[in-house]
């Protein structure tokens, strides 16, 4: 197993093995580019805790309790419970744990006004697209390379969302493109970079009917741990003040 640049990590590596047979093994750590000096130090946790690398849902609603699944540990999926922050905490993170020991670092998660809905596969196209009531949060994973995730939802006229695809901001390595149709028909609005390599738009429904909206990585990839969180907001008028300085 090797890792240069692991997404929930940014820069730094992240590797696991189940151990195949008794034996020696080692570990190598060395520089990307085989460079180092004095000043190149180094934190390395070796150990038997939990190193999953995503999570679904990849965020919940101030105050709730939520189930989560963390993905991408060899030996497979861990279900636990969490009560959510009431209040927003920035950097916010969920901490795998077992009877072994604590994951070294957080896998981010989203806390937001909305609740979630969670992709229910087969979701691949207009007709089997996972069923919504906004104002939400959609979630899951494009879990193999090519998949693209379709979520269907009805709007009224006029109704306007800001709606957020978080996936590099959650440390996911899904670079998400973003589309919203007209169910079973042509698209509206779509959207690659907006946030950095995260897609936004503001949508406003042109009549009352049901929409799709589809989610797929910009290159076709995806994996077991291509996790992503759609949030859909209401638009609502706010205050900004400022000192203009001559």
């Amino acid at each position: 197993s090797a890792s240069d640049d692991a997404a929930l990590v940014w820069q730094d590596g992240v590797a696991s093995i189940s151990v195949p047979e008794d034996g020696t093994y080692v570990v190598q750590v060395r520089d990307s580019a085989y460079g180092g000096d004095g000043n190149c130090h180094y934190r390395l946790h070796i150990g038997t805790f939990p190193r999953p690398t995503a999570v679904v849902p990849a965020g919940g609603k101030l105050g709730d309790e939520v189930e989560v699944v963390f993905l991408g540990d060899v030996l497979g999926e861990i279900k636990r419970k969490f009560k959510l922050p009431a209040a927003p905490e920035p950097g916010f993170g969920l901490f795998p744990e077992d009877e072994k020991g604590i994951a070294p670092s957080p896998i981010a998660f989203r806390l937001s006004t909305v609740g979630n809905v969670i992709e229910t596969e087969p979701n691949d196209n207009h007709d089997q697209a996972t069923r919504a009531e906004l104002p939400l949060a959609l979630n899951g994973v494009l879990s193999k390379p090519g998949d693209v995730d379709y979520f269907r939802f009805a709007a009224k006229k006029g109704q306007t969302f800001d709606v957020h695809a978080y996936a590099r901001r959650i440390r996911s390595p899904l670079d998400p493109v973003m589309v919203i149709y007209h169910a079973g028909g042509g698209g509206i609005v779509g959207n690659d970079d907006a946030v950095g390599p995260d897609s936004y738009f503001r949508f406003t429904a042109p009549e009352d009917k049901e929409y799709v909206l589809s989610i797929a990585d910009h290159l076709g990839a995806g994996g077991p741990n291509y996790a992503y969180r759609v949030e859909f907001t209401p638009v609502a008028p706010r205050l900004t003040l400022g000192i203009p300085v001559f």
